[in-house]
């Protein structure tokens, strides 16, 4: 008989002793690239301002621009809540947490090329080799 086992849609990663879940279905992967397109158009617009030329207000603003960017996307992989939790671990550190996204990303977008790889590897057929004498 042979046996057919699903994978688990899910990835497990560890941050700061704690476990957590990325899930993988297919409403969650459509969320997860709208939320990293979003956030690169996002960031790519903060690293244009040029904060020299902002008053204290407007570098005030910024900064929680960019701190609610990084809320969206870790809320987005972790589950609600999950940043304040991260942030007071994270010891309110901004640059820390944007290591955090980044760490994040790189496992989604590895789980991604991992899929395609193998989804790759059964539709493509080993070239026959061809007898040479």
């Amino acid at each position: 008989m042979r046996k057919f086992e699903f994978k688990k849609p899910f990835e497990e990663v560890e941050i700061a002793g704690k476990v957590y879940r990325i899930e993988f279905s297919d409403d969650k992967i459509r969320e997860y690239q709208e939320g990293f397109h979003s956030l690169g158009t996002d960031v790519q617009e903060l690293l244009d301002v040029d904060e020299t030329k902002l008053t204290k207000e407007e570098r005030e603003k910024y900064f929680e621009k960019a701190k609610h960017l990084i809320r969206n996307v870790i809320d987005m992989l972790l589950g609600e809540g999950s940043f304040e939790e991260l942030y007071e671990k994270s010891g309110r550190s901004i640059v820390n947490m944007y290591d955090l996204v980044w760490f994040l990303a790189e496992v989604v977008n590895e789980r991604n090329a991992q899929n395609k790889e193998e989804k790759r590897q059964q539709y493509v057929k080993p070239k026959r080799r061809v007898n040479q004498k």
